[in-house]
């Protein structure tokens, strides 16, 4: 895929019920730790499908196809391409989510289900005094924000943390860094903290940067047991998504994530 083929992958979404995309669409297009494949039928672009790199990690996502197209195995082809192309760049885990009714079929391609992430969403607050200990992200925090995100992921997602960096926020001191969060340009964005109290902080700042009677969305593991806080508060369930993996073994803490840069970049 190529720039030029952005308004054809922004239709493709708009077809499937994804509007809005172009901006998710536009970085994996100009990224250079990222793939994008695309699908042609007739001289029209039927489906995409995109990849990224955290390491030797390999995120698959945003795989769609056009209803028209659909049951011809474009999806499949899509995402074995996909695989293919991060494998040969050294990716030993692959890892997807199931959005759709995919599931079946990347256990046929020998992804196992580890865990689920559950989106829940709810209002925004009112802008308030931060928490103690939180405040922006500088510069110097950056390696020790990398180190700490290798840590509680096994991805390494230095690329996305320095290509999107500059508006983030930070909890810790002279102690070191202990969670982040980074709003990213289509919405939500990573929040990730060590210990729950952080993560919970974290979470209320990115409720009082959204409009009150905005709503907001937040991507938890299952193992992240802070979860009926969220729903104690007006938060509900709308979705809960396998995340699959095939390969090694990651060692992670998917009980200190709270929100992802995307679902197609981990």
């Amino acid at each position: 895929m190529t720039a030029g083929d952005l308004p054809a992958a922004a239709s493709v979404g708009a077809e499937v019920g994804w509007p809005r995309r172009e901006r998710r669409f536009e970085f994996h297009v100009r990224h250079g730790l990222a793939e994008r494949v695309a699908a042609e039928v007739g001289g029209e672009v039927a489906g995409v499908g995109f990849g990224t790199r955290n390491g030797t990690v390999g995120w698959i996502g945003l795989v769609r196809v056009r209803p028209r197209y659909r049951g011809h195995g474009i999806g499949r082809s899509l995402t074995e391409l996909v695989a293919e192309r991060l494998t040969d760049l050294g990716c030993r885990t692959l890892v997807l989510t199931d959005t759709g009714m995919g599931r079946p079929l990347y256990e046929k391609m020998g992804f196992e289900t580890e865990t689920f992430y559950h989106g829940l969403s709810g209002p925004g607050l009112n802008p308030e005094p931060r928490p103690p200990g939180i405040r922006r992200m500088r510069p110097a925090d950056l390696a020790q924000v990398c180190g700490l995100d290798l840590r509680m992921t096994g991805e390494d997602r230095s690329h996305l943390l320095r290509a999107l960096g500059g508006t983030g926020w930070a909890v810790g001191d002279g102690g070191g860094i202990r969670g982040y969060h980074l709003p990213v340009p289509w919405g939500g964005g990573p929040i990730l903290a060590e210990d729950p109290g952080d993560g919970l902080a974290l979470a209320c700042l990115a409720r009082s940067l959204a409009c009150p009677d905005a709503t907001v969305r937040f991507w938890l593991a299952s193992e992240n047991k802070r979860r009926k806080h969220l729903e104690d508060t007006g938060f509900g369930e709308v979705g809960r998504l396998p995340r699959m993996v095939r390969g090694e073994p990651l060692s992670w803490r998917p009980g200190a994530l709270w929100g992802l840069f995307s679902l197609g970049k981990g």
